[in-house]
């Protein structure tokens, strides 16, 4: 196993994820802080409507702030977890025979599933 291949494979799939985890949650977070800054009886259905409609910066106001920490910590795990497999010398194929035998002891009478 490549472990540069693996690292940028982390490094993107953390850049990636990070930055759909900013975009997806933006919105709720916006809303909320809008929401506690008012301090009007405004729920948050009807602070959504006021932040679609353009007030205040809209819903994606500190987005890209919100981008970069995210991709950081995300691509952060990825890199740690490989780190920690690396170090032990779990390869993929170990990972993919540990969750072939966890799916069948799971799927077999009396298992959770």
């Amino acid at each position: 196993e490549d472990i540069q291949l693996s690292l940028l494979i982390s490094l993107a799939g953390g850049t990636l994820g990070g930055i759909c985890a900013a975009i997806v949650s933006n919105p709720a977070d916006a809303t909320i802080s809008a929401m506690k800054k008012a301090k009007s009886d405004d729920g948050p259905l009807a602070t959504f409507k006021k932040l679609a409609g353009g007030e205040s910066g809209g819903l994606f106001r500190g987005l890209g702030v919100r981008m970069f920490f995210y991709t950081l910590i995300v691509s952060l795990q990825f890199l740690v977890y490989d780190a920690i497999r690396f170090s032990l010398g779990i390869g993929a194929d170990d990972l993919k025979l540990y969750l072939d035998v966890l799916g069948g002891a799971l799927s077999e009478k009396g298992g959770p599933i």
